[in-house]
């Protein structure tokens, strides 16, 4: 059961925010943070659907493995939200 206050849910674990985990950790700019998270999900999710191997996605990228392991584990500081939507893009076609 959980009671709602301030946009806050209360639950037995703690209290859960009003939907951005960026805004909540204090992020400067909350929402870019929370559209590159959901771009890399869409990225993971892309790939997985697919079945590429790691190498196979991240050549079909253009991004050397290592950086493509970075990005999926949330490591999204060096890219815009342009960046990582063209980068979806190319796993798409």
């Amino acid at each position: 059961m959980t009671a709602r206050h301030d946009g806050l849910r209360k639950t037995a674990l703690g209290t859960i925010g009003p939907g951005n985990v960026f805004a909540d950790l204090g992020f400067p700019d909350p929402e870019t943070e929370l559209a590159k998270s959901n771009i890399v999900i869409e990225i993971d999710e892309a790939i997985e659907k697919r079945g590429l191997a790691h190498a196979k996605a991240a050549r079909t990228m253009g991004l050397p493995p290592r950086e493509l392991t970075k990005l999926l584990r949330g490591h999204t500081k060096p890219y815009t939200v342009d960046r990582l939507k063209e980068l979806l893009s190319r796993l798409s076609i």
